[in-house]
């Protein structure tokens, strides 16, 4: 299991950033769903709200997860032996990397569809493109972040 092997290896404060960025990381998810699900081709007063308070969750999601990858130092522990419990976390830890990677396509897609729509970019197509840089911030960050804990004969 990823965080039954990687969690305890965590530093208490990246452990206490990543879990808020992963928590802005929800609300900005709520927030952007709302908007993509529940607006219309034009956002009210309260929609254009729940889209600033969805954009400031998506910032603060990047910068808690930045500033727990940042203040994680990078393991110094040497494991060889392929049955010392590490077996699935390199692989588990790389699909966050592949995730991030597939997001961000996700968003060159609506960026280029709202690109190219006659009216200009909906606020649909903004709102899914939040919502997958959102995912694509939080699996890059957690990339780092895990891979940093991760014993180095496993990266």
């Amino acid at each position: 299991m990823l965080f039954g092997e990687l969690g305890p290896l965590l530093r208490p404060l990246s452990r206490r950033l990543a879990a808020a960025g992963w928590c802005a990381a929800a609300v900005g998810l709520v927030c952007g769903l709302a908007i993509a699900v529940g607006a219309g081709v034009r956002l009210s007063p309260s929609m254009q709200t729940v889209q600033e308070v969805g954009l400031a969750a998506t910032g603060a999601a990047a910068l808690l997860l930045g500033l727990a990858a940042a203040s994680q130092p990078s393991s110094d522990r040497r494991v060889d032996d392929p049955e010392s419990g590490f077996t699935g976390a390199n692989d588990q830890v790389r699909s966050f990397l592949l995730a991030a990677i597939v997001m961000l396509l996700g968003v060159a897609g609506f960026a280029a569809a709202g690109w190219i729509s006659p009216g200009g970019p909906s606020p649909q197509s903004m709102a899914f493109s939040q919502i997958f840089l959102l995912g694509a911030a939080s699996c890059g960050l957690t990339f780092l972040l895990l891979n940093k804990v991760l014993p180095t004969g496993k990266r």
